[in-house]
């Protein structure tokens, strides 16, 4: 070879760069040094969707799958499939910020969204992007469920962490116009990608006052 080293140590140092997230690898096709913007250090998380659409366009897919599933109960309460819709577009993604393993998302999108998207648009396009950019389906509320768990012997292997160790789990439905449902995710963060600060205040007159967060950090 070119620089007098095996095809093993070559193989070798292109998985240990696809696993840092600088570079992606498609079989068949190649070897490519991976597009990343500039993410933050320690994202903060608010759950507004900007923070969403940064996280997303400064993400890195190491690990992508898109597939035709039935439909789990809790996807189609949250998309509000009628009886004959039997299955849904699934897509799995781990995703990488700065080069370490930040989250393992599950997607779930209604068939006359979810067949238009193919593995290659999610390899290179942040979901939401594709949602409002290609598909034409603005997203105008994210309801969001947030709670504490631990990491199972799946998703501790998927996320590079032991297992029993603690993750955040966020399961978001975005509505689009007219409070339709376009998406519902589950996703898992490390319990080292974020931290959550408020500050609360009192206010209110003598004893009606009542505490309310005013700033997040």
């Amino acid at each position: 070879m070119s620089f007098g080293v095996s095809r093993i140590t070559a193989r070798r140092a292109l998985g240990e760069l696809e696993k840092k997230g600088l570079v992606t690898r498609h079989r068949g096709k190649g070897t490519y040094v991976a597009m990343r913007s500039q993410a933050p250090e320690f994202p903060k998380f608010t759950g507004s969707l900007d923070e969403l659409f940064m996280v997303g366009r400064a993400a890195v897919v190491k690990e992508a799958n898109v597939e035709q599933v039935p439909v789990p109960p809790r996807v189609r309460t949250a998309l509000q499939l009628e009886g004959s819709d039997t299955t849904v577009t699934r897509i799995q993604r781990v995703l990488l910020l700065n080069g370490k393993h930040h989250s393992y998302v599950q997607n779930f999108y209604p068939q006359s969204i979810g067949k238009k998207i193919k593995k290659e648009d999610v390899l290179r396009y942040p979901l939401s992007e594709l949602l409002e950019k290609r598909f034409a389906k603005p997203i105008i509320e994210a309801h969001q469920v947030i709670e504490a768990t631990v990491a199972d012997t799946e998703l501790a292997n998927r996320l590079e962490i032991s297992f029993g160790s603690p993750v955040l789990y966020v399961a978001r439905t975005l509505l689009g116009q007219k409070g339709t449902p376009i998406g519902f995710t589950q996703a898992y963060y490390r319990g080292d990608s974020y931290r959550l600060s408020v500050t609360l205040v009192r206010k209110g007159r003598n004893r009606s006052k009542s505490w309310r967060s005013v700033a997040y950090d």
